[in-house]
C-alpha cells in the first residue's frame, strides 16, 4: 500500500471515530422548551416530554401541602403519605441561595398545589425516613396536546436544585435526571450560577435490606385537624425468634409512617405498640395500623386522653395467606 493511500486510510478512521463521537454528543443534547407555569418561565427538553410512558404504573393523587420543593403531602385516595422528589438535593438555606430555595418552592406550589398528579417508582419506593420517594409528573398543555411534566427534572433543569442519585443503581431516568444537571451547569443556571458551591441538604437514606421483603408493610396513618404537629414511637415485638422494632416518629397530620418486614414475620404473633402526642392542646387526632393496607387496629383522641392516643395490640398475627 502507497504512503498516501495509507494517509488516506488513517485520516478516514480518524474521520470515522470523530463522526461517531459527536453523533453521540448530538444525541444527547437536549433541545430546551419554555413552559409557563402560573406566569413563571422555565426551561424543559422536549426529550422529556414522553418520559411518562415508561412507567407502566402510576398512582394518581392530589397534592395537599407543600414544605419545600422537595417535599409534600399527597392524598392517594385514604392513603396520605408524605414524599420526597427522587434525586432532588435542595441548595443549603443560606446566602446566595435562598432566592432560588423561594423559587423552587413557589414554582411547586403553583405546578402541583390541590392538584392531580401521578407518582411513579424505582426499585425501592420508601426512603428510611418512611418517606414516599418518586418521581411526580403534573398534566401541561403542550402545542395542543395534554402531556406530563416530571417535577423532579423541572427542579434540575432549571438550577434550582441538585441532582444526588439515591443509590448506585441507576434508576431508570438516571440519564435524563444527569442530562439535565449538565444543561443547568452548563448554562450556569440557578443556584450553578454562583461562586459558591452549592452544598446540598443531607437526606434520609434508601431503605435497603438483604432480607426479601416482598410487599410486608407494617404503615401508621396519622390524619385528623389539618396541618397538627406529633410526635411518638412504634414498636413491634416477637418474643420467637425474638425480635423488636422500634421507631421515633414525627410529623404533620395526615402523614404516612411505614416500616417493612420480612418473610419471618409471616404467620408469627407480635405485640404492637403506638404512642402519639400532638404538641397542641384540643387537637382531634386519628392513628390507623394496617400490614398490607389490611386494617390491624385504629384509635382516636378522645374525653380521657385529648391530645394522646395509644394503640396496643397483643398477641397479633399476620400472614400473607
Amino acid at each position: 500500500m502507497s504512503s498516501t493511500a495509507a494517509f488516506h486510510l488513517r485520516f478516514a478512521r480518524a474521520f470515522l471515530i470523530v463522526f461517531i463521537l459527536l453523533l453521540g454528543t448530538f444525541a444527547l443534547a437536549l433541545t430546551p422548551i419554555v413552559l409557563d407555569i402560573s406566569g413563571d418561565e422555565v426551561f424543559y427538553a422536549r426529550e422529556f416530554i414522553d418520559l411518562s410512558a415508561s412507567f407502566t404504573e402510576m398512582e394518581e393523587g392530589q397534592v395537599e401541602r407543600i414544605d419545600d420543593a422537595a417535599h409534600m403531602d399527597v392524598a392517594i385516595g385514604k392513603f396520605y403519605p408524605r414524599l420526597r422528589l427522587i434525586g432532588v438535593r435542595l441548595p443549603r438555606e443560606g446566602v446566595p441561595f435562598i432566592p432560588y430555595l423561594e423559587r423552587a418552592t413557589t414554582l411547586m406550589r403553583n405546578a402541583l398545589l390541590d392538584s392531580d398528579v401521578f407518582l411513579s417508582f424505582d426499585a425501592l419506593r420508601y426512603d428510611s425516613d418512611s418517606n414516599y420517594l418518586c418521581y411526580l409528573w403534573f398534566p401541561y398543555e403542550h402545542e395542543g396536546t395534554e402531556v406530563l411534566i416530571s417535577a423532579n427534572l423541572l427542579l434540575v433543569m432549571n438550577g434550582l436544585c441538585d441532582y444526588v442519585p439515591e443509590t448506585n443503581v441507576k434508576g431508570k431516568l438516571y440519564e435524563y435526571m444527569e442530562e439535565a444537571k449538565h444543561y443547568a451547569k452548563s448554562n450556569q443556571t440557578g443556584i450553578w450560577s454562583e461562586d459558591e458551591n452549592p452544598e446540598t441538604s443531607l437526606e434520609a437514606s434508601v431503605i435497603s435490606n438483604e432480607k426479601k421483603t416482598s410487599n410486608r408493610t407494617l404503615s401508621i396513618t396519622v390524619t385528623g385537624d389539618f396541618d397538627t404537629a406529633y410526635n411518638g414511637y412504634v414498636e413491634i415485638e416477637r418474643s420467637y425468634p425474638n425480635t423488636k422494632i422500634r421507631q421515633e416518629i414525627r410529623g404533620v397530620v395526615p402523614h404516612v409512617h411505614v416500616i417493612e418486614l420480612d418473610e419471618t414475620w409471616d404467620k408469627t404473633c407480635f405485640n404492637l405498640t403506638v404512642r402519639i402526642s400532638t404538641k397542641s392542646k384540643g387537637k382531634n387526632m386519628t392513628v390507623t395500623a394496617r400490614i398490607n393496607n389490611k386494617l390491624l387496629a385504629s384509635s382516636s383522641t378522645g374525653p380521657y386522653s385529648p391530645d394522646r392516643v395509644l394503640l396496643f395490640l397483643l398477641s397479633a398475627q399476620y400472614s400473607l395467606d
